[in-house]
């Protein structure tokens, strides 16, 4: 039966051009067939006529079939025409089943009319293809091109069914079928593209980076508490910062690898060592990949050195001491208020939690009847508990304080600064001498007593080195001659008016040398040479005043330091004037007289005479330390009949001269007195700072006590080193930066395909014939290559197909295009000479090739 249609017209598929191969058309054949491996990429239906393999024109449609020589890669034998068959029903690809048509079969013979049944292959199943599939060079057979990718054709649908191929190729279920004409649409920028993970990889490393730089700068002079766990914390951005560019360079580096194979020729060896550079460090010692990769070699040599990122970094926060200031306030911190005296009434004294209130002076009374017209206290001396505190000031050399302080105000573990004012008296210091010869002035309208009215009870014209008159005026204990215990005067009274009064406050009177030349030991005694020009004579005198002090107290270590900042003197403590030699016969065994009288501190003025007490009473341990002298007529074996040399105002180490500025050496030490209330609580005069009103006691502070005060001490502390830190991430950054515009270049020259080293890309790779040549299995083991082996060049291009007599085939149409039978451009890896290698001129969304 003659064929009703073109025999050599059969259909043929022509495949869509898909990112790795074109679509490979299946025919059955009855004789030697070559293994190709299948794919799923889509194909369309198109007939065209088949071109004779061997002399380059097709057969006529007459010519019935009958055995022919086909080639079979190389080499020819008979064969017989394709049969006809079709395929059976596969479930999961559906129904791709084909009636082979009548007028197709009846111009075969009846041996070629079954019907075949072909079993489905299995998952990257070689399927034999027909030899005489292929196209001869010269031939009409059209072949691809990327240009014509989306180009429809016209096709008769009855010529299609005529000439529906004898075999089916297998597809996946997810392929549209062969005959599908559906056009992929274009996609959005914004839908999803896998160069976009490279970009994302980048910026989550910066993202990283920043978010390392926030979490240590919160952490930046805070308590350095958890430490393990925030170095930790760290540690993981830091590995995030890390890891994140890295993804970004290795996969630039993957791209910048098949830039490099698709336009240059390596020896197996550098090859070898260019796809395990991130993996083995070891295939950095391969010199060709330095010569022939040179930007794959930095991005390699990159992604090994980002460990020292973590490193580096690491060294960032630090732990160390740093003093920690915090301005707060302190539930302990005490004052003085001296009125708290004035209300102080020894027959019923303060009680401070259920603890007796301590005053500053003694009393006694001339009646045990207080509803009599002659009743009245009046003072004795100074309390036994402030002469303790007192002394232990003048011997210390320095204010006392509780043993408690620094815990009761400032907390356990903390130093603290705090301010406070308040009244009480303050010795005034004046020079009223200075020089040999010297007359010494009045302080004031008080004259100097007779034996100080000139210097020369000083050396070096006198004796005396230092030597303090504090008695004139002072105040007698005894007022009078003849009393019971308690200071009842015996006699009857009226009692005469000055009894018990207040008529002056000493004033204190202190003569010394200083050594001319303090530096030099000088002269001893008077017999040697230059003994009168060795010592200055000098004079001052010192009155009590009532001032307002503004005090800063600083407990550190658990010691005190107190500073002075204002001293505002306000009035003396008693405004009379001493006169000297003049007995008052009053009555009392108090002969002292001042003037004027009307200045008198009178009992009877009960709350104004209580607070001259307490602060006479204070004068009085000041002048009973200072009185006395120290005769140096001999400088090296002084005599001394004081108190000074127990206390700050001599200086042992200097054969107890004084030290440099007594003037104020006084004063300081009058205040180290004053400021020795704080270290007994239970004086009435000692307050709470925050509330004045109220005595402190030994009671500890509360929510009502809280006083300003700056608290501190010495703790550790996160200390973050940014600039180090920025240093590190600034250059992995700029560099990770580079390779990112690497590979976004080698993206492009790969046309805009993201490409990769995954097991099948390498397959696919190395797929055909074209490597086949070489022996790749060396004398020692299956995993070690022949030594010449490995120095065989190989590249990445499109690979050559030579026919029976070794003749490369290409399109004569078209020389720019190398071609297989089924039209297809087939790249992979090749010898030099077997592979053309090609330039690219691309984007991310449109492709285009040149042969290079």
């Amino acid at each position: 039966m003659a064929e009703s249609g073109d025999w050599a017209s059969r259909p043929y598929l022509q495949p869509r051009q898909s990112q790795r191969s074109l679509a490979r058309r299946l025919v059955s054949a009855p004789t030697s067939t070559t293994h190709r491996r299948l794919n799923s990429d889509e194909v369309s239906l198109n007939s065209q006529p088949l071109a004779d393999e061997n002399l380059g024109f097709a057969p006529p449609s007459s010519v019935s079939p009958e055995p022919r020589s086909w080639l079979h890669m190389g080499t020819t034998g008979p064969t017989s025409p394709p049969m006809a068959t079709t395929a059976t029903n596969w479930p999961e690809d559906g129904d791709r089943s084909f009636t082979p048509s009548p007028n197709l079969t009846s111009g075969f013979p009846q041996s070629h009319q079954r019907q075949a049944t072909r079993p489905k292959p299995a998952s990257l199943q070689f399927e034999d293809v027909p030899a005489d599939y292929y196209s001869p060079p010269g031939s009409s057979q059209p072949f691809f091109s990327p240009r014509a990718r989306f180009q429809h054709s016209r096709t008769d649908s009855r010529s299609n069914l005529l000439n529906t191929p004898s075999t089916t190729a297998w597809r996946s279920p997810r392929t549209p079928p062969p005959y599908s004409a559906v056009m992929p649409s274009a996609r959005k920028w914004y839908h999803w593209r896998p160069a976009w993970f490279m970009y994302l990889s980048f910026l989550f490393g910066v993202c990283c980076a920043i978010g390392h730089h926030i979490f240590y700068k919160t952490l930046d002079g805070k308590p350095a508490q958890d430490q393990l766990a925030m170095l930790r914390y760290g540690t993981v951005l830091s590995f995030a910062t890390k890891a994140g560019l890295v993804a970004a360079i290795v996969i630039a580096f993957k791209q910048r690898i098949w830039t490099t194979v698709r336009s240059k020729f390596l020896s197996v060896a550098a090859l070898d060592s260019l796809f395990a550079a991130t993996e083995d460090i070891t295939s950095l010692l391969n010199i060709e990949i330095y010569k022939r990769a040179k930007i794959a070699v930095l991005l390699a040599s990159f992604i090994w050195l980002t460990p020292i990122i973590i490193i580096l970094t690491s060294n960032t926060l630090v732990v160390e001491p740093a003093l920690q200031v915090d301005n707060t306030t302190c539930r302990g911190i005490q004052t003085l208020n001296f009125a708290k005296e004035e209300l102080e009434e020894w027959r019923s004294p303060t009680k401070i939690d259920g603890i007796t209130g301590l005053s500053v002076s003694l009393w006694n009374t001339t009646s045990t009847n207080m509803s009599s017209p002659d009743w009245r206290d009046y003072y004795t001396a100074p309390s036994d508990q402030f002469t303790q505190t007192a002394s232990s000031a003048a011997y210390m050399g320095h204010a006392v304080m509780s043993n408690t302080a620094t815990i009761d105000i400032c907390g356990s573990g903390w130093n603290c600064t705090y301010t406070v004012s308040f009244t009480a008296p303050a010795y005034k210091c004046s020079e009223q001498a200075n020089g040999v010869g010297s007359v010494v002035k009045p302080l004031g309208d008080q004259k100097p007593p007779e034996e100080f009215s000139n210097t020369k009870f000083l050396i070096p014209e006198g004796n005396y080195s230092y030597k303090a008159f504090t008695t004139g005026g002072e105040y007698s204990n005894m007022q009078m001659n003849d009393t019971w215990a308690g200071g009842i005067p015996k006699t009857n009274p009226p009692y005469p008016e000055t009894l018990g009064a207040f008529r002056t406050e000493p004033v204190i009177w202190i003569g010394y040398s200083i050594r001319a030349n303090p530096k030099e030991k000088g002269p001893q005694n008077k017999s040697e040479p230059g003994w009168d020009d060795a010592y200055i004579p000098k004079v001052i005198a010192c009155e009590n005043y009532e001032a307002e002090y503004t005090v800063t107290f600083n407990l550190t270590g658990g010691q005190q330091f107190t500073n002075v900042t204002e001293r505002k003197y306000l009035r003396r403590v008693i405004d009379t004037n001493w006169l000297q030699n003049e007995d008052a016969n009053d009555g009392t065994n108090d002969n002292i007289t001042a003037t004027p009288k009307s200045n008198y501190i009178y009992p009877r003025d009960v709350h104004n005479y209580r607070r001259v007490a307490a602060f006479h009473s204070i004068g009085y341990q000041l002048r009973y330390f200072v009185q006395g002298g120290i005769e140096s007529y001999q400088v090296d074996v002084p005599i001394q009949t004081t108190k000074a040399v127990q206390t700050r105002l001599l200086d042992p180490k200097h054969d107890y001269f004084t030290r440099p500025g007594l003037a104020d050496n006084i004063q300081e030490f009058y205040e180290d007195m004053i400021f020795s209330f704080f270290s007994n609580p239970q004086f009435v005069s000692v307050v709470w700072a925050a509330s004045p009103d109220r005595s402190a006691g030994t009671v500890p502070g509360d929510v009502s006590t809280a006083y300003p005060c700056v608290r501190s001490r010495l703790e550790n502390v996160f200390r973050y080193h940014e600039r180090d830190l920025w240093i590190v991430y600034s250059v992995a950054i700029l560099l990770a930066l580079c390779g990112l515009v690497s590979g976004t270049l080698a993206i492009l020259e790969n046309e805009g395909v993201l490409r990769n080293t995954r097991f099948s890309s390498i397959v696919a790779a190395t797929r055909g014939p074209a490597l086949e040549k070489l022996g790749w299995v060396g004398p020692e083991q299956a995993s070690d290559l022949p030594r010449d082996l490995k120095n065989v060049k190989v590249g990445y291009g499109i690979v050559h197909r030579a026919n029976g007599l070794g003749v490369v085939q290409e399109d004569t149409s078209y020389p720019e295009r190398v071609i297989w039978d089924n039209g297809e451009i087939r790249y992979g890896f090749g010898l030099e000479g077997d592979v053309r290698q090609r330039k690219s001129e691309a984007s991310l969304f449109r492709r285009s090739t040149v042969m290079g």
